[in-house]
This record gives C-alpha cells, structure tokens and sequence, in this order.
C-alpha cells in the first residue's frame, strides 16, 4: 500500500543534478511544447473534419523514422488501408500514383515494420480491449481514435464512465510502459464559440480542455493535452494545422503549454506531408 521511499530516489537525485532525461524531439518547433514519454497517457482534442487522425499519424510517423518507434492503431472512423496510404504518401513525400513499383514496396516495408492496426469492425468493452491489446505484445503507442469507440455497460452513468475509463487507460500505460494518445471529438456547444474579431472573425475557435466530450475529467487525467485545429472554411489558410499544447504534466523531461491562442503551425503540403517553419522532419 505505501510506496517505498527509496523508488524515487534515483530521480530526485537527477533533479538535483539537473540532469533529468529529455523525452523524444522530431528535430522542429515543436519539440519545445511537446516531448514523447514513455509509460503517457495523452489526450488530443479537436473539431470533427480538421484533420486530427492524419496529423496524428504524421506525428507517429516521425517519432518513428527518428526513434523506430512502433505503434498499435485502433481507429474505428477510419479505414486501415485510407490511413496506410496517408502513411505511405507521408513517409516518401509523394502521391501514391506517382510511386515506381519499388518505392510502393520500400514504404510498405517500412510502415508494416512500424505500423499495426487492430480491427475494429467488431464493438468491445474497454476492459475486453485492454486485455486483447496486452496479449498482441510490447508497442512503444497505443492511438485510440476516438474515445467513444468502445462499449459503455447499459445503464451505466457517462460521467462515470469517463472517468472509468480514463483511470483505466492511465494505469493500462503505466503498467505496460506504453504511451497512450486517445483523440477526443470537441462537444458540439464548442463550434459555437466563434472569433468575435480578427483575421478569423466568424470561424470556429479552437477548443479548450473543457470543451472535449465529457467535460473538464480528460484534462485532469491526462499527462499532455494537445488540440488540433484547422480553419477548414478559411479561403487563404485553410491549409494551415495549428497545434495547441494545453498541458505538460512533468515540465521537468520536456515540453510545456504553447502561449495561449498561439499554436505551433504546421503547413499542409497537399498529400505529401507537413513543414513546419519550413522543415519536413521526415526528409
């Protein structure tokens, strides 16, 4: 019941010595606010049609080009082959019809080596997911996409299943020391909440904590908070993703939140991946 003294000892030393490890970078702007940990529990949060997955995805595909990471995939909105070619498309910087024959089967290699996908044409509880993702072995991620894909017990309270949930994915990254990034759709009152002036005047803002599904709960659990954003109906810079870093729980290994209502951008480049501040770290 009570945890031994001695188990934190290591890292308070490392405090003391300002020497505590760094979580993982991609090489941009980014790696300032957002920092890959072992053993996280992560929510990402946006508007429906912004393009979370496929940031998402570009993200994973960058942690692994730069670390050979290797993550597990359940998405129950979108197809396996749908996010395989995104990834393809991603990792070569190029449509799919303009691939040779060769450069198709590098990239697959590459992603198959990297990328798994469970099924999700069959509805689970959370504990029957948990139980079948442990006995698929050891993946440095797990991508929930999104939160309300499994089966919630009839009868049950949503508020506490939310925070069932939540406590169960914490504790399920914890004890397999696999880092969890679970997306989460906005609450339908968050797309009105619009910008009153600016360049953006009229267009939905980008959500809060708070505004996620649920409320305020996937806040408190989660390590990071990111928000994805785009401005879809923005004629000059609907191509433009916004990242928004919410929260960083443990400054002290990297990353912090992103001044309010200033993201860090990441430009769109047309099927064929992200710059940010004119980088494409997977080239």
């Amino acid at each position: 019941m009570i945890i031994n003294h001695r188990h934190n000892d290591e890292f308070l030393e490392l405090l003391r010595r300002n020497e505590v490890p760094i979580g993982k970078g991609i090489g941009i702007e980014l790696d300032e606010y957002l920092r890959f940990k072992e053993a996280s529990f992560n929510i990402i949060l946006g508007h429906a049609n912004v393009g979370k997955t496929y940031f998402v995805l570009y993200y994973l595909l960058c942690l692994s080009v730069k670390h050979d990471l290797k993550h597990l995939i359940y998405s129950a909105e979108n197809t396996v082959v749908g996010m395989k070619r995104n990834l393809i498309e991603l990792y070569l910087g190029k449509k799919i019809i303009e691939l040779t024959e060769n450069e198709l089967q590098t990239a697959k290699n590459f992603i198959e080596l990297h990328f798994n996908f469970i099924d999700s044409s069959k509805a689970l509880t959370i504990e029957d997911f948990m139980k079948g993702v442990q006995e698929l072995g050891n993946y440095d991620v797990l991508m929930i996409d999104p939160h309300n894909s499994f089966l919630r017990p009839k009868h049950s309270n949503a508020h506490e299943y939310d925070y069932e949930m939540a406590t169960k994915l914490r504790l399920f990254a914890k004890k397999t020391n696999t880092t969890i990034y679970l997306c989460i759709h906005a609450a339908t009152e968050a797309l009105r909440k619009t910008h009153k002036e600016g360049d953006y005047e009229g267009h939905p803002m980008p959500p809060n904590m708070a505004d996620a599904e649920g409320g305020g709960k996937w806040g408190n659990r989660a390590d990071d908070f990111l928000v994805i954003h785009r401005y879809v109906a923005d004629a000059l810079n609907w191509m433009y993703t916004h990242v928004h870093v919410r929260k960083v729980k443990e400054t002290e290994t990297g990353g912090k939140p992103t001044p309010l209502n200033q993201g860090v951008l990441f430009k769109y480049e047309y099927g064929t991946g992200f710059t940010c501040a004119g980088i494409n770290p997977l080239k």
